[in-house]
């Protein structure tokens, strides 16, 4: 189907009646009188249907009222209706005397167009949004003009319908943004954005080359969806940062690195549609740099925090705290292991066997100071319950015997030759516990006693 206008436009206006003005004589055709009906034309609007009379002008009413008022040109000048791609403009010259008069009407504001056929002369009716009615008559054929102004109506209103599905669409997502629902208001973004998709469609309908007034209208709707999205991407970026730092505190490192990507995402994509804003567009790569950096360190976090809790365990003295350092050494060598497995593509830093040989020294360094530390315990254990201190005894006694269980997995997996040493240490210790009475001992226990 030919677009609207193509269709009731294909030979032109004549020129002559938009560009001249003056009063007509018995031989020719009087105009305006003041300017020339293109004067009344806005930038860029084109005019599409044109039809004239020289007596009647153009009557005034009102629905379902009996008063009229005929507007009518005076002697030797027309009275001209021009249907635009925006509106129906009617001008009336010379009226008694007092110069040019005009009304326009938006194609939005066209309800119903009518017309009859008389012997000599036709009519056209319009009946506007607020109930006004316009009468044409004319001896031209006012079937294109009545068509045409049918069918642009039709269209300008879906336009204008889409825009106002489209504005409340972005005052939707500015309402999740703000309320942090991020993903929510970017689906109302993109809602936002299919209709003004759909205003485009419906214009193509009325031009294959655009309406430039329609154009502007959706270009305005548009640079605020624009806005709405920025709003959003970055609202959601920075809520998607902050879970990350959450993530990595955790030394959840793959949701961590996963939630940056999404972050950085968001910041691309906002960059991709600001890029032609140099503050917006440099505030965006200011951000997009925080979070490759932060991605950077996140990557060598596993194997660092991994290395420094290795660090610490060597420098200090007390087996209880070595034993807890080396503990989480090792749970932080596993991750770092484990963070990449199956994966084509490496995320996080640290050679693989390397990995593997700090998992294997800091192994047996932990089943030796856990060991150590249950045997200096026991050693305690045994002078209290010697004394008859039992209570404290069960307590040094208990200390050895955590340790031991914890350390027991550790040795099966990864110090297979360790195993049953540590096993039979557990069990040792365990029967100790058995054996100790505690029913008559009533000495305290002060904090922090060896």
């Amino acid at each position: 189907m030919a677009p609207i206008i193509n269709t009731y436009n294909s030979e032109g206006v004549d020129r002559s009646a938009l560009e001249r003005t003056g009063r007509g004589g018995i031989l020719s055709d009087g105009y305006l009188r003041s300017k020339p009906l293109a004067a009344y034309l806005e930038d860029g609007e084109e005019p599409v249907v044109l039809r004239s009379n020289a007596k009647r002008g153009v009557v005034r009413s009102t629905v379902r009222s009996e008063e009229r008022e005929q507007i009518a040109p005076g002697d030797g000048y027309r009275a001209f209706a021009l249907a635009t791609d925006t509106r129906l403009l009617i001008v009336v010259g010379d009226t008694d005397d007092d110069g040019d008069w005009s009304a326009s009407v938006p194609l939005t504001d066209v309800e119903v167009v009518e017309h009859s056929d008389g012997v000599l002369t036709s009519e056209f009716v319009v009946t506007t949004a607020d109930d006004e009615q316009l009468y044409f008559p004319s001896r031209d054929d006012l079937a294109p003009m009545v068509e045409y102004l049918d069918a642009a109506s039709l269209r300008w209103i879906a336009v204008e319908e889409h825009l106002d599905d489209a504005r409340e669409a972005i005052m939707e997502a500015d309402r999740l943004t703000r309320s942090r629902l991020y993903d929510e208001a970017m689906d109302a973004v993109r809602d936002a954005m299919g209709e003004t998709d759909a205003a485009r469609r419906n214009e193509r309908e009325l031009s294959e080359d655009g309406v430039e007034a329609a154009t502007t209208r959706i270009e305005r709707v548009e640079a605020r969806i624009e806005g709405a999205r920025l709003r959003t991407l970055e609202g959601r970026a920075a809520h998607t940062i902050d879970l990350a730092e959450a993530h990595w505190r955790d030394g959840e490192y793959a949701q961590a690195h996963d939630a940056y990507g999404t972050a950085h995402d968001d910041y691309e994509e906002a960059l991709s549609a600001n890029v032609g804003d140099p503050e917006v567009a440099e505030r965006l790569r200011t951000k997009l740099d925080r979070v490759e950096r932060n991605v950077a360190a996140l990557e060598q976090a596993p194997v660092e925090r991994a290395e420094a809790a290795h660090e610490r365990a060597r420098e200090t003295d007390d087996l209880r705290e070595r034993g807890e350092e080396l503990a989480f050494a090792l749970d932080r060598y596993r991750t770092a292991l484990e963070l990449d497995w199956g994966r084509s593509e490496r995320r996080f830093n640290g050679d693989p066997e390397a990995i593997r040989a700090a998992v294997d020294t800091v192994a047996r360094e932990l089943v030796e100071t856990r060991r150590r530390y249950a045997t200096q315990r026991v050693r305690r254990g045994d002078v209290h319950r010697d004394a008859g201190r039992h209570t404290q005894a069960e307590a040094r006694y208990r200390d050895a015997y955590d340790a031991l269980v914890d350390t027991v997995p550790v040795a099966r997996e990864l110090v297979p030759e360790t195993h049953d040493a540590v096993q039979d240490h557990c069990d040792a210790v365990e029967r100790r516990l058995r054996r100790l009475d505690t029913t008559d001992d009533q000495t305290p226990v002060p904090s922090g006693t060896s």
